[in-house]
């Protein structure tokens, strides 16, 4: 049964109605990208989605624009929530808690999405979304598109952004089982022609070892955690290796990481 809820909450916020199985909306990709609305998408092609139920009772959920308005349904902003199992705060925490707790009792949840119907549907996480060119570009889309190459896993491929002062550039680390040059390379090229595939003109690329992307307690993917380790110089490459499309920069990372 599809549901949505988080620790601050203690714990599910929405709930699909028992029996209904699982009801997938699929919204066009363009409004997605650069209106943020989640229009139905035309003979049912685009990009699918899990609703997630209404809330339960006793809670409420708004969505919400980066200026605090209440948005109407089908258009994507920050998911607020308040309900009768929230949270008080973070333990010892509290300029944490005041970040995103309000004193009418809404909690800033950090998820993004819409409603459709007064029932809730998730699209991501406000700090994994790539916004590029004034496009938003969500990082999951890029990842599975990445990780239907052969030889390669779920779980293989972290997409995020970085701005070194230049504007946002978008970074793909890609777990590579191979240490034979030519095949690393053609790894490369494919990942690069799947990212101009996605309108994405400059990246990088930079092959990593398996096991070596960052995971959460849960086991699943930790983008932010990527993107920290990256920049810390975490991931290197054999000297001469490409890692930016086009050039043959390489990442400014240490030499011994």
């Amino acid at each position: 049964v599809p549901s949505y809820g988080m620790a601050e909450t203690t714990l599910a916020v929405t709930f699909a109605s028992l029996g209904e199985g699982l009801v997938i909306d699929p919204v066009d990709r363009q409004a997605l990208a650069e209106a943020e609305k989640a229009q139905p998408a035309p003979n049912g092609g685009g990009r699918d989605f899990v609703v997630c139920g209404p809330p339960m009772p006793g809670y409420d959920v708004e969505v919400r624009d980066d200026r605090g308005t209440v948005l109407p349904e089908r258009h994507v902003g920050r998911i607020h929530v308040r309900g009768p199992s929230l949270m008080r705060g973070y333990f010892r925490r509290p300029e944490e808690t005041n970040h995103v707790l309000d004193e009418e009792g809404w909690l800033d949840t950090g998820d993004i999405g819409y409603l459709t119907g007064g029932r809730l549907v998730i699209t991501g996480r406000s700090k994994d979304l790539i916004i590029l060119n004034g496009r938003n570009i969500w990082p999951q889309d890029l990842e599975w598109a990445i990780e239907e190459l052969p030889n390669l896993r779920r779980g293989d491929a972290a997409a995020f952004s970085i701005d070194e002062g230049r504007g946002e550039q978008v970074v793909v680390l890609v777990q590579c089982r191979s240490s034979e040059k030519q095949q690393r390379e053609a790894l490369r090229a494919e990942v690069q022609n799947i990212l101009k595939h996605a309108a994405i003109a400059e990246a990088r690329v930079v092959l990593v070892p398996p096991r070596s992307l960052p995971q959460t307690t849960s086991g699943k993917l930790s983008r932010s955690r990527a993107r920290k380790d990256y920049l810390a110089g975490r991931f290197a490459e054999p000297s001469g290796e490409q890692s930016e499309s086009g050039t043959n920069r390489r990442p400014r990372i240490s030499a011994d990481a």
